[in-house]
């Protein structure tokens, strides 16, 4: 496939399979695409399916706002013992809200008690041992261990034999593609499921800093973000909170870290290119 235009500063939703890892299927897409580079911005283990936030090329510089959105699962784990669906209810109801967790032993990351939240959580189907359930976390928090960890609660045992990945952020299985028919795609198909760079940030809410025009050369050569070169800011910012800086026509310049000190609003970290 030639390479398009727009690929090099834009999101691509990608429905992962079971088998791959994460970083297998990034490459795959990158082949196919005649993209250099790309990166994903949660990683699914090589047994779970669903969606995939892919960037690609400039679109990887975004990854410290892209890596941190909420997810959304629909997990069915198996019970090694009998019980009731009220009593599985309240299982499964004692995750809603803050939990702590201690990452598996195969994880990527130390082992240490970590504190992540738990906004919903739903018993949709239970067929004898086999219990199918929804959550929406915190980037973060391991769905196997809350199917392990209810088990424990029921006094049954449990383990995880089947989890899909349905959203994160703003960003739906729906509107995922699978990589059999991405492969089969034109160009011109391929356009219309690209999701620009800006498009993806507006999408996630992102604090947005609109700039003069005139200023957007200092700010590519990685001078900060200082009040006089502002047209509009969002009010309440947090210090160190990441916003994207917009030149006047609404393209991503860069992320800047607010600061807020001495006549700058901000500071630059991550210049795109044009």
């Amino acid at each position: 496939m030639e390479r398009i235009s727009i690929l090099n500063k834009s999101v691509i939703l990608i429905d992962k399979p079971a088998g791959p890892t994460s970083f297998d299927v990034v490459e795959k897409v990158s082949r196919i695409l005649g993209v250099k580079k790309a990166g994903h911005s949660g990683t699914l283990d090589p047994n779970a399916t669903g969606l995939l936030v892919i960037a690609l090329g400039e679109a990887r510089k975004a990854m410290p706002v892209l890596s941190g959105l909420d997810k959304e699962y629909i997990g069915t784990m198996k019970l090694h013992g009998d019980t009731e669906e009220n009593e599985l209810k309240k299982a499964l109801k004692s995750f809603l809200g803050e939990i702590t967790q201690i990452p598996p032993v195969k994880s990527a990351v130390a082992r240490k008690p970590r504190k992540r939240h738990v906004y919903e959580i739903d018993l949709l189907e239970m067929r004898g041992k086999d219990v199918r359930f929804r959550v929406k976390c915190e980037a973060g928090t391991y769905i196997r261990k809350i199917a392990h960890d209810t088990g424990e609660n029921l006094g049954c045992g449990a383990h995880l034999i089947e989890l899909r990945r349905t959203s994160v952020g703003p960003f739906g299985i729906e509107d995922a593609i699978a990589i059999p028919e991405l492969k089969k795609m034109t160009e011109i198909e391929v356009n219309k499921i690209l999701i620009t760079l800006e498009k993806a940030l507006e999408m996630i809410r992102l604090p947005k800093i609109v700039i003069k025009n005139e200023y957007e050369p200092k700010i590519r050569n990685g001078s900060p973000v200082r009040k006089d070169f502002v047209l509009s800011a969002p009010k309440g910012a947090k210090e160190n909170e990441y916003a994207g800086v917009f030149n006047e026509m609404g393209g991503i310049v860069c992320l800047a870290k607010y600061i807020d000190k001495e006549g700058t609003i901000a500071k630059t970290e991550r210049v795109f290119l044009d």
